[in-house]
């Protein structure tokens, strides 16, 4: 497939944009990349982070850029990593339903004042238990969206919860949405294959 190349501001305004990836494939640091050429525009941008921060997994977007005092950033507090924290089906699904119930709030706050900008960090986590009509409400309420999302096999195991199907559908279904899907994979410590 070869690389996505160097992003620019003009190869994203104004359209659908979703990196996917497994565990470690550099998502979250691509998205940060190309949200730092966005805000070259200086049109209005709104973040939401969603990433869990877990044993160095689900990062913010703030370990790999900053973010302007003018970008309006949206961080739910005390998220989780289901798949990761969850012992058995119940506390998996119970930590998914968490993330929906804290998460859903910052959704509703973009859509009632959107920005021409909108940037979701690891919106794979909503996916679990969320419904995807929340997530695009909020596209269709942008004119530049960047997203990212897991899509691999790493977090597969949900302890029988179903999530990780659930998120795997969703996303999928996102993905039909978009102007541009980026899938980024995860070399071994070799590189790629000659």
């Amino acid at each position: 497939m070869g690389s996505p190349g160097r992003p620019s501001a003009s190869r994203f305004l104004g359209k659908r944009t979703l990196i996917v990836g497994d565990v470690g494939s550099g998502k979250t640091r691509y998205t940060a990349e190309i949200l730092s050429y966005l805000l070259l525009s200086r049109e209005g941008v709104t973040v939401i982070d969603m990433g869990p921060e877990r044993r160095g997994i689900g990062l913010p977007l703030t370990r790999y850029v900053d973010i302007p005092n003018w970008v309006r950033y949206l961080r739910p507090k005390s998220l989780r990593a289901p798949r990761l924290e969850g012992k058995n089906a119940d506390e998996v699904l119970r930590l998914a339903k968490h993330n929906l119930e804290v998460i859903r709030p910052f959704l509703l706050i973009y859509q009632e004042e959107p920005t021409s900008i909108l940037v979701m960090n690891d919106l794979s986590i909503y996916l679990q238990a969320g419904p995807l009509e929340d997530i695009l409400n909020c596209i269709r309420e942008s004119s530049t969206f960047l997203g990212n999302a897991y899509y691999g096999s790493n977090l597969a195991e949900d302890k029988g919860s179903g999530i990780s199907y659930r998120e795997r559908v969703l996303v999928e279904e996102l993905m039909r949405g978009m102007d541009y899907v980026i899938l980024l994979v995860r070399y071994l410590e070799d590189g790629p294959p000659q």
